[in-house]
């Protein structure tokens, strides 16, 4: 038997280990879809022996579901009232917040006149200020939009706040030292530096206001999906209550799916994640 001698440069290759089962994608995808048929085929058991007044299986939810899409389309005008509000609402609380977190972040002054009101509106349940509000604004669209804005206004300001105090004072140095004016500063300094905060403060505000939306009409008015939860509500009508409950859902889950995707393409230096 002779020797082969082995090269010093020898390459030993060997496979790549495979990540256990359950961290790949058909891994996650069969534990959720067996969570999934747990969840409901224990609900559809469940709610068979229980009044329909107060439970109704998934079967029955479905149903209601294509009457109120399909059928009738019960469902689409009170959608389309909560969207309106929830985006009017979002947009109007972006308009303000901004401005006012980028003058309180620039501006001492500002910042110690507003910063106490910002931080006892931001803590307080804005919930206990429903009754006002309807007093001052009725039940009709100004008050969803005005609760809204409330809602969501307070996320904007913050983080715009601490996203322009963050900006390197470095760069504003350099600006000034170049003879730049307060408008340029901001909008080739302060603004880009501080878009991470920014369009963080408006992820949140965006979920926020979606709450504020349902919130608003749950507790006062008979319109939108909120007001479609009290009306089935008021007259047991359980697999139809769900339908509007269901779209809530389904919205809050696009909301966030939309934020990080926006938050990851307007503000890619800011992503930590690997590629």
């Amino acid at each position: 038997m002779t020797n082969v001698p082995i090269s010093d440069t020898a390459v030993v290759r060997t496979k790549p280990n495979k990540p256990p089962f359950l961290y790949r994608p058909l891994g996650v995808w069969t534990v959720r879809l067996i969570t999934a048929v747990l969840i409901f085929g224990s609900w559809q058991l469940y709610a068979n022996n229980m009044s329909r007044a107060l439970n109704a299986p998934p079967s029955e939810i479905a149903t209601a579901a294509w009457h109120q899409v399909v059928t009738n389309g019960d469902i689409w005008g009170p959608l389309w009232s909560s969207m309106t509000a929830l985006f009017l609402g979002y947009l109007i609380a972006l308009a303000l917040g901004i401005p006012i977190g980028i003058g309180m972040g620039r501006s001492k002054r500002l910042e110690h006149v507003i910063d106490p009101y910002v931080s006892f509106l931001y803590a307080l349940p804005h919930v206990a200020f429903v009754p006002l509000m309807i007093i001052w604004l009725g039940f009709e669209l100004k008050f969803r939009l005005a609760y809204v804005v409330f809602s969501a206004i307070f996320p904007v300001i913050v983080n715009t706040m601490v996203g322009v105090k963050n900006v390197p004072q470095d760069l504003i140095e350099v600006g000034e030292s170049f003879c730049a004016t307060e408008r340029q500063i901001l909008r080739r300094i302060v603004l880009p530096s501080a878009s991470p905060y920014i369009i963080a403060g408006a992820r949140q505000a965006f979920s926020a206001a979606w709450v504020g939306v349902i919130v608003a009409e749950v507790l006062s008015t008979q319109t939108g999906l909120g007001g479609q939860i009290n009306h089935y509500g008021n007259y047991f009508l359980m697999a139809d209550m769900f339908v509007p409950i269901l779209f809530i859902m389904l919205i809050a889950v696009l909301i966030m799916i939309t934020t990080d995707y926006l938050q990851n393409r307007l503000t890619p230096w800011n992503n930590s994640r690997p590629n």
